[in-house]
């Protein structure tokens, strides 16, 4: 999938879309996304083996 058609689906609230987004940031500092849309909600997780660092 290129990546404005990646855009438009996700601008248009395609959960796959938004994950696979969300995930080339996540993905280099061990985090992966999950979306799926469950009663007209998108859901969100995200998993790590580890948790980040708190940020002051």
């Amino acid at each position: 999938m290129n990546q404005p058609n990646l855009l438009e689906l996700a601008k248009q609230g395609d959960a796959k879309a938004i994950a696979t987004l969300m995930n080339r940031k996540l993905q280099p500092k061990g985090i992966t996304a999950k979306a799926s849309m469950k009663n007209d909600c998108l859901q969100i997780m995200l998993e790590s083996a580890q948790v980040p660092p708190k940020k002051h």
